[in-house]
């Protein structure tokens, strides 16, 4: 289903004009904040899609994790760095969020890595999904 929600939502911004660049809030692109046709698709298109569901659950689900839970999950995100760096990628540290948690996404971010567009960023992340399922 989660495939299918991006087809989806990547399909609506690509036929209103635009590509993700990311969400209000994200650390980023400019056009983010400033582009009021791309706030304007970005809101639509999240509706449509069910992205926007889809975040609010995610974002529930963090929230509501034990200690030990974020924990486990810094461990596999201390991995995922440890293997983009075996890898030659120049990554800044993770940081810490409000619960505790390391967000990889702003370290990618801020290390100009996209993950969409690294087949070793890939490499790395499909194995810290690998190692959730294992530890879930």
């Amino acid at each position: 289903m989660r495939e299918s929600t991006q087809e989806r939502f990547n399909s609506c911004l690509d036929e209103s004009g635009y590509e993700f660049r990311g969400f209000a809030g994200d650390e980023g692109d400019a056009v983010v904040i400033e582009d009021p046709g791309y706030q304007e698709a970005l809101s639509r298109c999240s509706a449509e899609s069910g992205i926007a569901d889809l975040r609010s659950g995610f974002a529930e689900s963090r929230g509501n994790r034990t200690p030990d839970q974020i924990r486990a999950d810094n461990e596999v995100i201390l991995d995922v760095v440890a293997c983009l760096r075996r890898k030659g990628m120049d990554l800044d540290n993770p940081v810490q969020d409000e619960t505790g948690a390391l967000d990889l996404r702003s370290s990618l971010r801020s290390s100009d890595v996209d993950p969409r567009e690294s087949q070793q960023a890939q490499d790395c992340i499909s194995e810290m999904r690998l190692r959730r399922q294992q530890n879930d």
